[in-house]
C-alpha cells in the first residue's frame, strides 16, 4: 500500500539515529563531569551551584526532547548533532580547565617538606679546566664551615672522578682570591655564594671568568619556621590584607633559597577594590629581622635582596620591621616564572617614555625596546623587569619597569583572551611561584572574583634612594647600596595604611602622586643628605669637590661605579652587565 509505506517512512525519520543517541549521552555525561569539577573545586556557593546543575540539566533535557522529537529535515537534525557535540565539548574542557586549577591550587600552596641545597666546583676559564678530568693532580680549595655537610658531599663526589689535594681557607673571598692567585686550580663553595661573589671588588667579572665544572644538590629537612606560615586575615573577600612579592634570581626550581631581586607589597581592600603595589629597592640597606626564621638568619645589616638567602621569612619579617607594617602573605616567583608567565600570555605590551629607549638590555643581551609601545615576550620581558645599567635612574627606573611589567600581567589575565590561553597559563602558573596563602582563601577570593566582578583600582609607589657603599654582612665586604629616602619609606607606610584604612582610591593615588620621585625633584645627593642631617639637628659638610651629581635628573651621570681607572685615566677594568647584581663602587677591598 503505497499510503502506508509513505506513513512508515515518516515515522522512521522521527527516530533518532544511533550517532544521536551516543552525543547526547555524552553531552549529559560531560555535563556531569562539569558539575563534578565545579563541586570539587568549590569555587561557587552551593545554592548557586544547585540552582545552575538544575537549569542546566533541565534546558538539555528539553534540547534533547525537541531534537528527537520535532527535528524532522536533515539540515536541523544535523544542526542539533553539531550544536549537542559543542556542548559537550564545552563542558568537556571546562571541567579540565577546572581540574588544572584544582591542581594548581595544590601545587602552590604545597610548601615541599625539603630544601634544596647545592655546592659548586668552579674553575677559571684561562686554567683551561672544562671538566673534573682535569683537575687530577691539582688542588682545590673549599670552606668548609660554610656549608659542612655540602662540602663533604661534593669533595666526595669529586673525589669519584678525580685525585685532588683540598687546601682549607676561611672564608669564601679568601678561597676565591686564591684560586685567581693560582694557589688553587679550582673551588668548590656554596652555590649561592657564588651568585653574590662579584659584589666584592676585583671579583666583577667572576661570572664570565669561571667555568662550573660540578655541582652537588643535597636536601635537608625545612623547619616549621622556614615554612612561614601566613598572618591570614578573618575574611579574605571583606579584611584589607597584604601580599609579599618576592622575585629570586633564579631559574628552575623554586625550592632552593636565593636573593630577593623584586620587593613588592600588594595591599588589597576587597571593600574599596583597591590595590596598591610597593615596590622597594632590590639593595635598599636594612638591619635584617630574624624573627620568622631564627635558625636561619643572622643579624646585621645588608642588601634586602641578601634576606632571600635566609628564606623568605627573613625577607618578610625585614620588610616588616622597616616599614611598620605586618604582612600577611607571601608569594616567591623567579626568573622562569617570569618567562613562563608572559609567554603562556602570549607576550605583554609595555609603554616607553621617550628618552628611556634600550638598544640592548645588558641583564641577558636581549634585544631592547623602543619609544612607544613593545611586544615583549618571556626573556624580553624578564630583560626588561631586570635592566639597571642602561638607565640614569638605575634601580628607580628598573623598579618602575618592574612595577609595569606586573600591570601588564593583570591585565592580560583579566582580559577574555584568558579563555583561550588558559591551560597553557595553569601548567606555568603550576610550577611558577609557590604561597603560604592557604588554598581556601585563593579560593574564597576567586569565588568574590566571580560573583562581584569588583573595578579594581591598581595605583602603584616607589620607594627611591640614594646610592652608597656599605659593609654586606653576607659577603663580608663593602658593597654598593641604596639607602632609602625617610621620607619616602614614611610614605609608602602612609599609603600602604591609608589602604588597609579603607580610603578610597582618588584618596591614595593623590597621596602616591604627591609623595613621588617626580614630585620629589631633583635633588642632588648632596643636597638630599644636607635636608636629612637638617630633619636630624645636624649639619651635613659635603666632601671638598664633591659637585652635585643629580639623582633624578637627566645628565649623564656615569661614575666610578661604572668603571675602574688607572692613574693615567685609562680604563683598567668594567663592570660585568651579564648578571642582575650590581655594582660595589670604587671601595678597596684586599686580603692580607
Amino acid at each position: 500500500d503505497p499510503v502506508r509505506k509513505k506513513k512508515k517512512k515518516k515515522v522512521s525519520r522521527r527516530r533518532p539515529g544511533l550517532l544521536s543517541i551516543i552525543a547526547a549521552l555524552a553531552m549529559f555525561a560531560c555535563l556531569v563531569l562539569f558539575l563534578l569539577a565545579l563541586v570539587e573545586i568549590d569555587l561557587l556557593p552551593s545554592h548557586i551551584l544547585l540552582t545552575g546543575a538544575v537549569i542546566l540539566a533541565v534546558a538539555l533535557l528539553i534540547f534533547v526532547i525537541l531534537w528527537f522529537r520535532f527535528a524532522r529535515k536533515t539540515a536541523a537534525r544535523i544542526i542539533c548533532f553539531v550544536l549537542a557535540v559543542c556542548l559537550g565539548c564545552g563542558f568537556f574542557v571546562g571541567a579540565d580547565y577546572l581540574n588544572k586549577t584544582d591542581e594548581v591550587f595544590a601545587s602552590v600552596t604545597n610548601l615541599t617538606d625539603k630544601m634544596a641545597n647545592t655546592v659548586s666546583l668552579v674553575s677559571l676559564k684561562k686554567d683551561n679546566i672544562s671538566k673534573t678530568s682535569d683537575l687530577n693532580g691539582k688542588t682545590v680549595g673549599t670552606v668548609p664551615q660554610s656549608d659542612p655537610e655540602g662540602i663533604s658531599k661534593g669533595l666526595q663526589e669529586l673525589q669519584r672522578q678525580a685525585n685532588v689535594s683540598v687546601q682549607d681557607y676561611p672564608d669564601v673571598l679568601s678561597c676565591v682570591q686564591a684560586l685567581y692567585d693560582g694557589e688553587v686550580q679550582a673551588v668548590l663553595i656554596p652555590d649561592n655564594t657564588r651568585q653574590i661573589i662579584h659584589e666584592t671588588e676585583g671579583f666583577f667579572e667572576f661570572q664570565t671568568d669561571s667555568n662550573l665544572l660540578l655541582q652537588t644538590v643535597y636536601y635537608t629537612d625545612r623547619t616549621k619556621t622556614a615554612a612561614n606560615d601566613p598572618d591570614a586575615v578573618a575574611d579574605i573577600t571583606m579584611d584589607p590584607f597584604t601580599v609579599l612579592i618576592s622575585g629570586n634570581d633564579s631559574y628552575g626550581s623554586l625550592n632552593e633559597n636565593s636573593r630577593s631581586d623584586v620587593n613588592m607589597l600588594l595591599t588589597i581592600d576587597p571593600r574599596t577594590q583597591v590595590v596598591l603595589i610597593t615596590s622597594i629597592p632590590r639593595d635598599a640597606y636594612l638591619a635584617f629581622s630574624c624573627k620568622k626564621d631564627e635558625t636561619a638568619c643572622q643579624t646585621y645589616d645588608d642588601k634586602l635582596t641578601h634576606t632571600g638567602l635566609f628564606g623568605v621569612g627573613t625577607t618578610e619579617s625585614t620588610i616588616e620591621d622597616y616599614l611598620g607594617i605586618e604582612i600577611n602573605y607571601t608569594v616567591r616567583v623567579n626568573f622562569s616564572s617570569l618567562v613562563n608567565l608572559v609567554d603562556a600570555m602570549g607576550g605583554i605590551d609595555v609603554e616607553v617614555p621617550e628618552g628611556l629607549e634600550v638598544d640592548t638590555f645588558y641583564a641577558n643581551g636581549t634585544e631592547g625596546v623602543k619609544a612607544g609601545w613593545n611586544h615583549l615576550e618571556g626573556e624580553r620581558a624578564l630583560a626588561f623587569a631586570r635592566e639597571r645599567h642602561a638607565y640614569q635612574d638605575g634601580d628607580n627606573q628598573r623598579i618602575r619597569n618592574q612595577q609595569q611589567v606586573m600591570r601588564a600581567l593583570i591585565d592580560k589575565i583579566i582580559s577574555p583572551e584568558l579563555l583561550f590561553r588558559y591551560p597553557a597559563l595553569m601548567d606555568a602558573v603550576s610550577i611558577a611561584f609557590e604561597t603560604n596563602m592557604p588554598a581556601d582563601q585563593i579560593k574564597s577570593f576567586l569565588r568574590y572574583e566571580i560573583l562581584r566582578r569588583p573595578n579594581w583600582q591598581i595605583i602603584s609607589y616607589a620607594i627611591a634612594g640614594d646610592p652608597d657603599t656599605q659593609l654586606s654582612g653576607a659577603i663580608g665586604s663593602y658593597a654598593a647600596v641604596t639607602i632609602p629616602r625617610p621620607e619616602m619609606t614614611e610614605a609608602a607606610r602612609t599609603l600602604i595604611l591609608m589602604t588597609e584604612n579603607g580610603d578610597s582610591a582618588d584618596e591614595v593615588r593623590s597621596y602616591a602622586e604627591a609623595h613621588s620621585i617626580e614630585a620629589a625633584g631633583s635633588l642632588s645627593v648632596d643636597q638630599q643628605k644636607a635636608e636629612r642631617a637638617a630633619g636630624m639637628g645636624e649639619t651635613y659638610i659635603p666632601e671638598e669637590d664633591a659637585g652635585y651629581a643629580p639623582v633624578y635628573g637627566t645628565e649623564d651621570d656615569s661614575s666610578e661605579d661604572d668603571y675602574l681607572y688607572e692613574e693615567d685615566g685609562t680604563v683598567s677594568q668594567g663592570n660585568d652587565y651579564s648578571d642582575s647584581e650590581d655594582d660595589a663602587g670604587s671601595f678597596e677591598y684586599t686580603y692580607e
